[in-house]
């Protein structure tokens, strides 16, 4: 009973440190990590409605899926891209096929094929 008490007393310990360092690193765990497959940007002379969008094939970290994502990028979404330890501030221009990304959403994502959600935050990190 004891070696049971102690191993969920440090299992517990070990997640608050864990969450410790993300906490003060101020680094937030991304929801996607991928390639991008195709960019797909908005005519504005054409459609004031629809959005720019990126096509990522990569893995969902919740859940562990795998495939591709149609990324829905807003006026609200904020882009980055990493150059060694710091993030600079991009736009949708610089999105090319083949580079990684990290996504962070913002919303569920929408059953469809493929599947769409929209990002609140994406780096660049290639």
């Amino acid at each position: 009973m004891k070696v049971i008490t102690l191993i969920a007393l440090l299992s517990v310990m070990f997640i608050g440190v864990i969450y410790g360092v993300l906490y003060a690193t101020g680094d937030t765990p991304s929801d996607m990590n991928g390639s991008i497959v195709g960019v797909c940007q908005n005519d504005q002379m054409m459609d004031y409605s629809s959005s720019n969008s990126i096509l990522v094939d990569g893995v969902v970290t919740d859940g562990n899926q795998h495939g591709n994502v149609s990324v829905i990028v807003t006026n609200e979404t904020q882009i980055f891209k990493k150059q060694g330890n710091k993030q600079i501030s991009s736009s949708f221009s610089s999105f090319k096929p083949g580079q990684k990304v990290e996504i962070q959403f913002s919303g569920p994502i929408m059953e469809s094929y493929p599947p769409q959600v929209r990002a609140g935050q994406i780096i660049i990190s290639d």
